[in-house]
């Protein structure tokens, strides 16, 4: 599983992007793509084409352990 924070700001996006691309082009097993939100409703689009999404907030550190869970891989993009 590679987990993404940020995943609805502009660098976020665009690796989830690229990583929904590899499942589709097979290079990556479906169903191993998590984003890190604060708003599902900003990733809705992300949900419909198979990415898991985990809310979670920098400023609630308790809803860090959950967004991190069975994460092999994280990318961590760093908030204002």
């Amino acid at each position: 599983m590679i987990v993404v924070t940020g995943a609805t700001g502009h660098l976020g996006r665009l690796v989830v992007e690229e990583l929904v691309a590899k499942v589709t082009a097979g290079e990556l097993p479906a169903g191993q793509i998590a984003a890190v939100v604060r708003d599902c409703a900003k990733a809705a689009d992300l949900a419909t084409r198979g990415v898991e999404l985990r809310i979670a907030d920098y400023s609630d550190p308790q809803s860090l352990t959950g967004a991190f869970r069975t994460g092999e891989r994280v990318l961590l993009i760093s908030g204002s």
